[in-house]
């Protein structure tokens, strides 16, 4: 039945657009001010993992793509030493459709968040290790033999976006 449901969902993903909107507003670009930079972790499963899609090189990627961009790179000790907790995390999640009319198909999901430590307005004696202050997502459906690389060039679409916001949030002004 599990199976049936996600097949359903992946066939619905076929006539929802292939990339969806960042939550990239003035207001989520002031949470990446000043944060001191990113640490990047990637969460999959085991069907990506089985059609090529390896986390560390995702995260591998993802870090050589953010440097590029001039994205500052925390290593996870850095982060745990920022008092903001400041994590890109990427999840991807795959289902193989296995009824005979999607057989063989594979329906993803991405999204690339920032996690941020928070204190709730109302009550600053409330803090939350871990808010979710900017993210992006996509959804699609490719062929077994072209899923890698399906997903490899989303994650890399999501990451300018995410390399965008962060660079502009950071800019220093002029004059």
């Amino acid at each position: 039945m599990k199976r049936l449901a996600c097949t359903i969902v992946g066939l619905m993903l076929i006539s929802a657009p292939g990339v969806l909107d960042a939550q990239d507003t003035e207001w989520n670009r002031y949470t990446l001010e000043r944060i001191g930079g990113v640490h990047v972790s990637v969460v999959g499963n085991p069907t990506c993992e089985s059609v090529g899609v390896k986390t560390s090189e995702v995260q591998a990627n993802a870090a050589i793509k953010l440097l590029e961009s001039e994205v500052d790179l925390l290593t996870e000790d850095e982060m745990l030493e920022n008092p903001g907790l400041p994590e890109l995390r990427i999840t991807l999640q795959c289902v193989v459709g296995d009824q005979s009319d999607v057989d063989g198909a594979i329906a993803y999901s991405i999204e690339v968040r920032v996690n941020q430590a928070a204190k709730m307005v109302r009550d600053e004696q409330v803090t939350l290790p871990e808010a979710v202050t900017w993210y992006t997502t996509a959804v699609g459906v490719a062929n077994a033999d072209g899923t890698q690389q399906a997903l490899h060039e989303v994650i890399d679409v999501k990451l300018e976006e995410f390399a965008k916001a962060y660079v502009e949030a950071n800019a220093e002004e002029v004059g």
